[in-house]
């Protein structure tokens, strides 16, 4: 990455004649790179008269910017942010030739343009309040904008300081004059250009670049800058301050330096703890106000982490030129900041004991220091007590509580600090008592909750606060208060009539013409009362129990109230039933019913089996099956009344019961694709045409790789010899490609299951030849590392998951998932020479693993790789304006299918992966919470993505898949309970049942709501062999439909069965969908419901005797491992669980059809 050819240095005064000026008095400053010694550019510097002409340029611009709504504001943010986002490369070196960020790690544009998008929304949350709590006066407050405001931004992080400060001023009417560093002024001047083409008014937004002792003083002395916004060094802070003092007493915000302290605990995670405070010494070269320049370690493991320290230094920093690739270290920002880091070391050396580093590298030219650390510091030494702003760390010994925390709080600084334990008591302690603006609790800088609470330093750190909610954007509003002498105001429409405030309501003239009356009259009472609807509920529950024959409205309850003023209803209701005394004993009941109301804490209580379970598969090994997979809960339903078997293990599922999974593939053909100069196999291009549109058709619709116009040009060029030497990732994604859309997987027997007339009955090779093929490239694919081989192990996985080779399946996407992370796929950080279009793809490529991810890791029942919750993702999702999905996916499909995705994910940490080990309970709070979320999803839902709402045909499949994985992720989070009435039924309380009864008929429904879209997709021919999504979807559904039978002996659960079965019959009978449809009508048979195949279609047979032997003797007392597993039991934390009118019982419009009354029973047996 280079530098651009021309680079911006003017003064962006922008004014109605002036835009880019320079210096008034011709004064320029050089810039030199702090990595070669190089000369960048000469930059021109404010003198006072281009910092008055910019004052005087936002105060003109100030009326008529004020005047204008937060939504005729915003388009100007939002082309700024797109600009940033378009620019953030040339950005990014700009930065690094100016002050040595590295590029690597310049994550700035898009954290700024993201920024400028936030404020752009957010003009409209400004409101003032109002109050009549003053008789006769109508008081309000006004919000309104300073004026002009001044920005001083500092040298280190400047692009997101000035959008940090800058959007929000802007956005509700302000005008502002920024002041970039010396030091680092390039990607400032590179935003002014971009400030032009977004459009911005005249006046509205200035940057000028100049020094302190110029422009900086004329800004805080200035009479007509109203507030001023600063971050900077604490010396800076003060004399800023002062100025303002001395001048008009202008509001002024103050982020200076830090001493942060980092506290060790023995208890602590000390490998976590290690990687985070290291990298907060070495991040941007320890340039960084808020960056552990104290750590302090227990005694007991202090030893280990200072080894685990110095090794994280060697090992992980990487000093080199900021413009390259892999490079994590820069320079100091300049010569004089080298210095003053020399001098600290020094100091430190003479204090403490040097540990690692102390001086500049030896061996390359510039302004670089080690990672230095030392011990042994006195509290009282100078380098202990004053920022050093360079990657510099003092790291000391403690025993106890007491005495860390006031050493950690012995410094004039008190922006951050952080705590390292796993006692939660200890780090809320530590949370109060740290005398910092920020804490961070095994966790430290640069983190910051800044999306969602405030940042700002306690003590010398500074006064104010930036960020959220609305700090940032209070701070630059001025608070008016109005009042309004209301009682002495006459109407205007009555003229000379008599004011008579005794009266309550309207004038008499008012009230014939029926217009509003403006005299505030008073009124003898209150026209309504507030009363919460759970109080509404509560109170109509009393009076229906009191008066259950009688209609409660308003003239019967004026009545009622009549009745106990006049004492009619002393000791009796109207009826002539007694009132309950309230010192009449409780029955146990009633005792239970109020202990249930109490609230329990919001996750589980306790017992339950482990989380996941062994699964045997054809090599005899035994994989690990996650809880939240479908095979365990399969396996649960399967083997009902199966406990007492003496031959069969319940601690373990089984195998299949036909074929071999994972099959063996062929593991040598030719050796044509094995020498260095190796040619290619290519199979006829009619048949790669045949099966690369039934790989768009059926997979590349919702797992989306590719350009599609990039994706047949490099096909054709394949063919053809255009495209030069080709790459083993491409050709293995190719190869991967044919194996899915040939889908001629052999039979054991050597017979090819394909239909009469297919095209691929020609080929030479098989599916599973090209699967083959592909394999041979893995390693290969390794070492290229680059986009195509994150393309081809993620489409090999969705191949091989439709081979049932689970565990390699997993591995590759897993794979693919990590080189994804090695390219920083998910921080948006691929560059290249088509910036825009690479960057739209990598990130729909990016957002596609995200959720294919979890597609196969929920399949296998295998840990997800991509945890939101502990990886920091910046990458944004697509835009579909620069980057067109192709004809097979909708617009904002994606975006929609992810955010389902991501509620899916908090169901499976909820329900499944983060309950305590032993706990069969959850709370009622945490389903009903996830189940409006889902709601909430559906409702969202862009109308042309609908089901139920006209698509074109290339986009019925794409539609239907989205709507699938809805109805899915609703049957994930219910069916736990449906297992649970199934099997505890007798054994409920009728008060709980209701709900498990609820759950289950939610169950149920999104079975049906699915089996209804597979028959649509069916009817549509979208149905697919190709990948696993159909087959799984078939068989959950049988599951459910399983349950629902077992618990009602319903015909039409098991006509759903029928129906179901059919439809996997009617697939292409190979791979996974194969296996589901042999193995399925074998497990159902066991059960005692034989499937026969008939003229007509499928029939569902019924052997009563077995099915009264399996299902008829279920002890409630008695679950197998895996439907202990599978099964869960309500906790009732919340008091309206009982209300039949709640939000939770009306949130599906359930079908009435759907039965799971228990007593409606099969006439063979009694079930119950």
């Amino acid at each position: 990455m280079g530098l651009p050819e021309h680079i911006e240095t003017r003064l962006f005064i922008n004014g109605e004649v002036l835009q880019f000026v320079e210096s008034s008095d011709g004064k320029t400053f050089d810039i030199t790179n702090p990595a070669t010694l190089k000369h960048v550019a000469k930059v021109h510097e404010a003198s006072e008269q281009d910092t008055n002409r910019a004052v005087a340029s936002a105060k003109a611009a100030f009326p008529s910017w004020s005047a204008l709504s937060p939504a005729q504001r915003a388009p100007y943010f939002k082309k700024l942010a797109a600009l940033i986002r378009q620019n953030n490369d040339e950005l990014a070196a700009l930065e690094a030739a100016a002050m040595g960020k590295p590029v690597g790690s310049f994550f700035d544009g898009f954290a700024a343009a993201g920024k400028f998008d936030h404020y752009a929304e957010a003009g409209h949350t400004v409101q003032g309040t109002t109050s009549v709590q003053t008789p006769g006066f109508l008081n309000l407050t006004l919000r309104q904008p300073y004026g002009v405001v001044a920005v001083i931004i500092p040298w280190n992080v400047p692009l997101l300081f000035l959008a940090g400060k800058v959007a929000p001023a802007l956005i509700v009417g302000n005008t502002v004059v920024v002041k970039s560093s010396e030091k680092a002024p390039l990607t400032s001047a590179k935003l002014a250009t971009l400030v032009q083409k977004a459009g911005f008014p005249p006046g509205v937004f200035n940057i000028i670049t100049g020094f302190g002792n110029v422009s900086g003083s004329i800004l805080s002395h200035h009479m007509d800058v109203r507030a001023l916004s600063f971050t900077g060094s604490g010396r800076t802070g003060r004399i800023i301050q002062a100025a303002a003092a001395k001048s008009n007493m202008k509001v002024v915000y103050l982020e200076l330096g830090g001493k942060s302290p980092a506290v060790i605990f023995e208890d602590a995670d000390l490998e976590k703890a290690v990687k985070e405070t290291g990298y907060s010494v070495q991040s941007n070269s320890g340039q960084v106000c808020m960056m552990n320049s104290r750590i302090y370690v227990q005694d007991t493991v202090f030893d280990k982490y200072l080894e685990l320290f110095k090794e994280y230094l060697t090992s992980k920093v990487n000093i080199g030129d900021p413009l390259e690739k892999g490079v994590n270290h820069g320079p100091q920002a300049d010569e004089a900041q080298h210095k003053t880091v020399l001098r600290y070391l020094d100091m430190g050396k003479q204090s403490g004991d040097l540990v690692i580093g102390g001086s500049a590298p030896s061996d390359r030219e510039g302004y670089y220091i080690q990672p230095t650390v030392f011990t042994n510091t006195p509290e009282d030494a100078q380098i202990m007590k004053e920022e050093v702003f360079g990657p510099v760390v003092n790291i000391n010994v403690f025993k106890t509580e007491e005495e860390v925390l006031a050493k950690a709080n012995d410094t004039e600084y008190g922006l951050y600090a952080a705590v390292y334990t796993r006692d939660i008591s200890r780090a809320l302690r530590f949370a109060k008592g740290l005398e910092a603006g920020t804490v961070g609790v095994n966790c430290t800088s640069p983190t910051t909750g800044v999306n969602d609470t405030p940042f700002g330093g306690y003590k010398s750190s500074g006064t104010g606060r930036e960020g959220e909610p609305f700090y940032s954007l209070n701070n630059f509003l001025e608070t008016k208060s109005v009042s309004r002498d209301c009682a002495s105001v006459l109407c205007e429409r009555v003229g000379a009539h008599q004011y008579r405030p005794s009266v309550p309501g309207p004038c008499r003239y008012c009230a014939r013409t029926g217009s509003l009356c403006q005299i505030a009259t008073p009124r003898r009472k209150r026209p309504y009362y507030h009363v919460t609807e759970e109080e509404y509920q509560c109170a109509m529950r009393i009076l229906e129990h009191f008066f259950p024959h009688r209609e409660l409205n308003l003239v019967s309850l004026k009545q009622i109230a009549q009745d106990v003023v006049d004492g009619r209803l002393v000791g009796s209701v109207v009826e002539g039933e007694p009132l309950p005394s309230v010192s009449e004993e409780t029955t146990p009941d009633e005792e239970d019913a109020f202990e249930e109301a109490e609230p329990v804490l919001d996750s589980v209580n306790d017992l339950h089996e482990p989380l996941g379970t062994m699964m045997k598969d054809s090599t005899g090994r035994y994989r690990y099956v996650g809880a939240h997979s479908e095979i365990p809960f399969n396996a649960a339903v399967v083997t009902m009344g199966r406990g007492a078997e003496p031959r069969w293990d319940p601690n373990i599922i089984g195998p299949p019961k036909v074929g071999l999974y994972p099959p063996p593939l062929p593991t040598t053909l030719t050796n044509e694709t094995g020498s260095p100069g190796r040619s290619f196999f290519l199979p006829r291009r009619d048949l790669c045409d045949y099966y690369i549109s039934r790989f768009l058709e059926d997979v590349h619709c919702t797992h989306w790789f590719y350009s599609i116009e990039q994706f047949l040009y490099r096909v054709e060029s394949t063919y053809t010899g255009k495209a030069g030497k080709l790459t083993n990732s491409w050709m293995c994604s190719l190869y991967a490609i044919l194996g899915l859309g040939a889908a001629n997987y052999e039979e054991p027997s050597g017979q090819s299951p394909l239909p009469p007339g297919s095209p691929a009955a020609s080929d030479e090779k098989s599916s599973e030849d090209y699967i083959a093929l592909a394999k041979e490239l893995i390693p290969a694919v390794y070492d290229e590392a680059d986009i195509d081989s994150i393309r081809a192990l993620a489409i090999m996985s969705i191949a091989l998951e439709n081979l049932c080779s689970r565990t390699t399946s997993y591995l590759y996407i897993g794979a693919s998932i990590q080189m994804a992370y090695s390219l920083g796929l998910h921080r948006d950080s691929i560059t290249g020479s088509g910036a825009s279009m690479e960057h739209e793809q990598n990130r729909r490529i990016w957002w596609t693993l995200f959720t294919l991810d979890l597609e196969i890791a929920s399949r296998g029942g295998s840990p997800i790789l991509i945890d939101e919750r502990h990886l920091r993702i910046t990458t944004p999702l697509p835009s579909e304006q620069i980057l067109y999905p192709g004809m097979h996916t909708p617009l904002s499909w994606l975006s929609t299918s992810v955010s389902l995705c991501r509620l899916k994910r908090e169901i499976i940490q909820a329900v499944y992966t983060e309950r305590f080990m032993n706990s069969r309970t959850i709370s009622f709070t945490t389903v009903s919470k996830l189940l409006l979320s889902l709601q909430g999803w559906q409702q969202l839902i862009p109308p042309h993505l609908k089901h139920d709402v006209p698509v074109p045909p290339t986009h019925r499949r794409a539609v239907a898949v989205l709507h699938l994985q809805y109805w899915s992720s609703t049957i994930l989070l219910c069916r736990p309970f449906l297992l649970y009435l199934v099997l505890k039924h007798s054994t409920l309380p009728a008060t709980k049942k209701v709900w498990f009864e609820r759950m289950g008929k939610t169950t149920i429904d999104a079975a049906q709501r699915s089996l209804a879209i597979l028959q649509a997709m069916a009817t549509e021919s979208t149905l697919s062999s190709l990948t696993a999504f159909d087959s799984t979807c078939l068989l959950r559904l049988v599951m459910v439909f399983i349950l629902a039978f077992a618990h009602t002996k319903q015909p039409q659960y098991r006509a759903h069965i029928e129906a179901t079965i059919a439809l996997m019959r009617g697939l292409e009978q190979i791979g996974f969908s194969k296996m589901v449809a042999e193995e399925t009508p074998l497990r159902l048979s066991d059960l005692g419901i034989p499937v026969e195949t008939r003229e007509g279609g499928t029939q569902v047979l019924l052997d009563d005797e077995l099915i009264a032997q399996l299902w008829g003797n279920l002890d409630p007392n008695f679950m197998t491992p895996l439907q202990t597993q599978q099964s869960l039991d309500l906790a009732f934390d919340d008091t309206n669980y009982s209300d039949m009118n709640s939000e939770m019982l009306q949130l599906t419009g359930l079908d009435d059809s759907i039965v799971i009354d228990a007593n409606h029973v099969y006439s063979g047996f009694d079930f119950r």
